[in-house]
């Protein structure tokens, strides 16, 4: 059992003050099991509530979900699983701007909504089973089929605008790993599945999806190799039939350097039904659908290394290049006050991934840094010029420290993202890096575990998405109790 509280921190400047109290947030949740060697299953649910850290913001979530693994005999495996969950909450869309709201003279106020937007309100559920049966055929052969259906349905409250919708997903797949010769495994597979949606902001729709695939993966000395392809179909509205082939090759090669590592491979995503038929209004501008959306493909290499450099220091390092074509973003079109889903002609995000972990001067303690350079540009293409793709931040640091004594243990994290080189909306809003600071505390003590957090510790004010207001300083303390 788990029990959470937790607190928000205030506006940092009294004509940002938009309540006279504190936010709050609490939770309770449950988890139990039981089983034999035959049948194992366990089931958990739960809920909490949230005050929200701005305007408009209070959010109810409740879950459950149940599993039950059943081995009728020793080589066979039936796992059988669901879950629902439910979400209430205000929607506080973006921040009030100077005259949408009691602005106090102020050009902005990131705690407040807009007054346009007052009383939009959300229900959404989700339900989710799914059925695995896994089979041993012999120290050669295994496979495994699964089937899945996934259900959501919402309801969005607003003024003057109010949507609706029920999707469906329903999805299969039959895997088999074979080991056809020493240091050689062998994997195949098909998978498909249908989606659909009712709703007045997507229509009425179907998508069908089929894919098959193959991977074979070979020891040869030090190294590892893998080869295999995927082949992808879609079908929207029984028509509009894409195809799409996607080779991988890849390589490990362990040495006294280190193990090297390098991958070349084709992706491929499909358009969703809502980026391809969503109509609706959001915060006074009009989303138009799109239903020419085409497949976005991309090319990925990669070459890393990742070695122990000392006793207590471990150092992962890769370059990583991605080509794309036809990448899916949303195009912002503030002349008409329209966004739409549309296809960028050629992307390419190129750059570096770092880390480096270490135990300094005791095994107690335990430190991490990361760091991730990325040059994401989208190409030029008939008269659009080459420009950075939005929202993408070229510089992102991760550092973290832990310390461990006995039972309690200390530790804190810090993220410096920065600011975005060009973003579609808001473009002439000030931009800033992010730069958030979490700590955390914990004790056990037999079957009781106690843990706090202090999220945005600084209460950096801060945002990332155009107009909404980043989580502020939230204090949270879980209590929980294992039997």
């Amino acid at each position: 059992m788990r029990a959470t509280g937790g607190s928000y921190a205030n506006p940092p400047y009294d004509v940002w003050r938009f309540r006279d109290y504190a936010g709050a947030e609490e939770g309770l949740d449950a988890t139990g099991s039981y089983g034999t060697e035959l049948v194992r299953a366990s089931v958990t649910g739960g809920g909490w509530h949230s005050d929200g850290y701005r305007e408009q913001d209070r959010r109810d979530h409740w879950q459950t979900a149940a599993k039950l693994d059943w081995r009728p005999l020793a080589a066979m495996r039936v796992t059988a699983s669901g879950s629902w969950a439910s979400d209430q909450y205000e929607t506080p869309l973006i921040w009030c701007t100077r005259g949408g709201c009691d602005d106090r003279g102020q050009a902005y106020q990131p705690f407040m909504i807009d007054t346009a937007g007052r009383g939009a309100f959300t229900r959404s559920d989700k339900g989710y089973v799914s059925l695995t049966l896994e089979r041993t055929a012999s120290a050669r052969l295994a496979w495994q089929a699964r089937g899945s259906w996934l259900r959501t349905r919402f309801n969005d409250y607003q003024p003057g605008n109010d949507d609706a919708g029920i999707a469906n997903r329903f999805g299969a797949e039959l895997r088999a790993l074979a080991h056809p010769a020493e240091g050689r495994v062998v994997t195949v597979g098909a998978e498909g599945a249908r989606a659909d949606v009712t709703s007045d902001i997507f229509g009425d729709h179907a998508q069908n999806e089929v894919a098959a695939y193959g991977e074979s993966e070979q020891r040869v000395g030090r190294a590892r190799l893998t080869a295999g392809a995927r082949i992808d179909y879609i079908a929207v509205d029984g028509g509009g039939l894409s195809a799409v082939v996607s080779p991988r090759v890849g390589a490990v090669l362990e040495t006294s350097a280190g193990a090297w590592r390098a991958s070349a491979g084709r992706g491929f995503r499909g358009p969703s039904l809502a980026e391809r038929f969503v109509s609706t209004v959001v915060s006074g501008l009009v989303v138009i659908p799109n239903p020419d959306l085409h497949p976005e493909t991309a090319w990925s290499f990669e070459l890393g290394n990742a070695a122990r450099i000392a006793p207590a220091v471990h150092a992962d390092a890769a370059l990583f290049w991605t080509e794309a074509h036809d990448l899916i973003e949303p195009n912002v079109n503030l002349s008409t006050g329209q966004i739409q889903f549309r296809n960028v002609a050629r992307a390419r995000l190129a750059g570096l991934d770092v880390s480096l972990a270490a135990s300094p001067l005791t095994p107690r303690l335990t430190t991490a840094l990361a760091y991730t350079f990325l040059y994401a540009r989208g190409l030029a293409h008939d008269t659009v010029p080459e420009r950075p793709l939005a929202f993408r931040p070229t510089h992102l640091v991760t550092l973290s420290a832990d310390y461990q004594w006995h039972t309690v243990s200390a530790g804190g994290d810090f993220r410096y993202t920065s600011r975005f080189e060009r973003v579609e909306l808001y473009p002439g809003d000030e931009r800033v890096a992010g730069k958030v600071l979490d700590l955390r505390v914990g004790v056990e003590r037999g079957p009781l575990s106690l843990r706090g957090r202090l999220a945005n510790a600084l209460n950096y004010i801060y945002n990332q998405v155009p107009r909404t207001l980043a989580p502020v300083r939230t204090l949270s303390v879980t209590l929980t109790w294992t039997y």
